[in-house]
């Protein structure tokens, strides 16, 4: 007769698997670690969406700034009055400019922008007709008859000083400072708008 050479243990029934008390705290710890990965992602998440929100609005900004740039800096000087076809007054801001925005074939136009402190909404109207002679200083479009170009805009205030003709854009609590280059190139000459 051949002899086992494995040994069988016999253990008691209490003793087999896991106690109650382990697996509690085994749920207990993947509670918790679930629980710690979910607050960073979420934190994270959050951070995100914040960073995104300042994104869009900083790149809003610099795309409004970068437009008023571009057509007051491009603003048409008119002989007749012997000044640079601007006229700004607290939330309006007309200019004849040579870089239109809507209608980039017709060459040089009007236009109008128009901040309603109301609704927070920047309006814009652009007029190919900008010789015509109901479009004076004291021409002012509706709202109806413009389009909205910024919804939920920060304030915005318009100066026009003759003297350098610069615009001042006051964006925000921040100014910035447009001179056109009809202005600029005047200057540099050393001439003034009476010498012309």
């Amino acid at each position: 007769m051949v002899e086992p050479t494995a040994t069988y243990r016999h253990t008691e029934k209490g003793q087999q698997g896991f106690t109650l008390f382990e697996v509690m705290v085994a749920v207990l710890l993947l509670a918790m670690v679930s629980s710690m990965i979910y607050s960073i992602l979420n934190v994270s998440i959050k951070f995100s969406e914040k960073g995104e929100k300042r994104i869009i609005r900083i790149e809003r900004e610099q795309g409004l700034l970068g437009l008023l740039q571009r057509q007051i800096t491009c603003g048409v000087y008119d002989s007749q009055t012997k000044m640079v076809a601007v006229a700004a007054e607290d939330t309006v801001l007309k200019v004849t400019t040579r870089a239109p925005l809507l209608y980039s074939q017709a060459g040089t136009v009007l236009a109008v922008y128009r901040y309603d402190p109301d609704s927070g909404s920047l309006y814009y109207l652009e007029k190919r007709d900008f010789y015509n002679s109901d479009y004076k200083e004291d021409y002012i479009p509706d709202y109806e008859s413009m389009k909205i170009l910024v919804e939920k805009c920060a304030p915005l205030a318009f100066v026009y000083e003759e003297d350098s003709s610069a615009v001042q854009v006051i964006y925000d609590g921040k100014e910035y400072e447009f001179t056109p280059w009809c202005q600029t190139e005047l200057r540099a000459m050393g001439a003034t708008p009476d010498d012309i």
